[in-house]
């Protein structure tokens, strides 16, 4: 099975022949592990470890108060992913899961206005947060709009919203509902209508929302990590008929190969349960995990993570 329809399969709820693996890297690991001569200098960490999800990237800077001109430039740089002008002809189409990489409207103000600034005007100004919320939806469509037209593919969408924290969600579900489902179907349906099914990224405890982002077509959540209190066991029995699961893997257990094993064998057991997950680690892979215990882990997350 080739990473494309094994994350495609997954993506659909059905059970594949092993589970997806993806993972981020801080940029002091990777250059360590090359210094250290464990990774070669010409390949990235992604393609070295053949991972199964290929994200890729657009310019979406935003001014507020500005117009925001989408024009083919935007596809030469990228805010989140590696960016289509470079990278996108050296992709494995066809092999790998592509997906295409943009902030929802929450995030993306967020970056443009700061987010304290952002939450307090949601309180205190909520049609100029509202209106600034869906420019953002307007105009990042619109970006994705003409990067299809001009001939790129994908296989499906990742959205980016840092909407919680450790303790729960930065703003109440109501307040969810007045300013970001819409928003959120609508990115949804676009992309549901190019056959491209949306993956969220959260960090934080967004337990709360889960029945909200299945209502919008959210179909999997990641990274779900495993120190902000939400029970896996629970989600993946609540909501596995309905939503991928994608992630929860503590990776501060690497350090040492029976805490690894444990970590990724016994959590495995309930989130490969009919299918419906995709493996990665909590947080990016830091310096302090060493190259070969990163490896070990990747080997048990195959060898467990095998239907």
């Amino acid at each position: 099975m080739t990473s494309r329809d094994r994350i495609k399969r997954t993506l659909e709820l059905k059970v594949p022949d092993r589970v997806g693996i993806f993972d981020e890297f801080g940029e002091a690991a990777v250059r360590k592990w090359r210094d250290d001569g464990d990774l070669p200098r010409h390949v990235t960490a992604q393609e070295y470890f053949d991972f199964d999800i290929h994200i890729f990237g657009f310019d979406q800077s935003f001014h507020c108060g500005e117009k925001n001109i989408v024009t083919p430039a935007r596809m030469d740089t990228a805010s989140l992913g590696e960016n289509l002008k470079d990278n996108y002809g050296n992709a494995d189409k066809g092999k790998k899961f592509l997906a295409l990489a943009c902030m929802e409207p929450f995030e993306h103000i967020s970056r443009a206005v700061g987010r304290e600034e952002l939450l307090a005007m949601m309180a205190e100004e909520a049609n100029k947060a509202a209106d600034l919320f869906a420019d953002s939806s307007e105009f990042t469509l619109n970006i994705c709009r003409l990067i299809l037209k001009e001939g790129y593919r994908f296989d499906g969408a990742w959205l980016w919203g840092d909407i919680g924290y450790k303790e729960g969600l930065m703003f109440s579900t109501d307040y969810y509902n007045a300013f970001l489902f819409d928003l959120h179907k609508e990115i949804c349906d676009f992309f549901a209508e190019n056959n491209m099914p949306v993956i969220f990224h959260s960090d934080g405890n967004i337990r709360e929302l889960m029945p909200h982002l299945v209502e919008v077509g959210v179909r999997a959540v990641e990274p779900l990590e495993s120190d902000v209190g939400i029970d896996l066991a629970r989600l993946k029995k609540d909501y596995g008929r309905d939503i991928v699961i994608f992630g929860g893997i503590d990776e501060r257990s690497f350090g040492d190969k029976k805490r690894a094993k444990g970590e990724i064998s016994s959590k495995f057991k309930y989130l490969m349960k009919s299918g419906g997950y995709i493996y990665r680690a909590d947080s990016p892979i830091l310096e302090d995990i060493s190259f070969e215990d990163y490896k070990y882990a990747l080997e048990l997350v195959k060898k467990y993570g095998t239907y």
